[in-house]
């Protein structure tokens, strides 16, 4: 929906279409984890839906849009995914540089 037509709606009614497609968004998601999504790109669709009508709750001011639109938001961000600590693993260059060396000259036998 254009950003002109959230214009003319009520503030009451724009806060209902946040939550509908907040709702959309996470039914959307989900298919997409289970691999049943008719259509993927129906979601970034809906993210910019989201996205411009909290735009226009901002525009119009209003106490109680204020409020409602750290949950709508928290609603349709992505999950961070955790960062898992790599562990480092032991470096050995010389004895790799080794085996390498030995693995070729093996190779070189059995060609000849």
């Amino acid at each position: 929906m254009k950003a002109a037509k959230w214009r003319d709606l009520s503030e009451d009614e724009v806060q209902q279409k946040v939550r509908e497609l907040t709702e959309e968004v996470f039914n959307l998601r989900f298919q997409l984890s289970m691999g049943v999504a008719k259509n993927p790109s129906r979601l970034s669709q809906a993210r910019r839906d989201v996205a411009r009508a909290l735009t226009i709750l901002r525009e119009t001011g209003g106490r109680a849009a204020v409020e409602s639109v750290p949950a709508a938001i928290t609603a349709v961000a992505e999950p961070k995914r955790a960062k898992t600590p790599k562990k480092a693993a032991p470096r050995k260059a010389p004895a790799a540089a080794k085996s390498k060396a030995k693995t070729t000259t093996t190779k070189a036998k059995k060609r000849t």
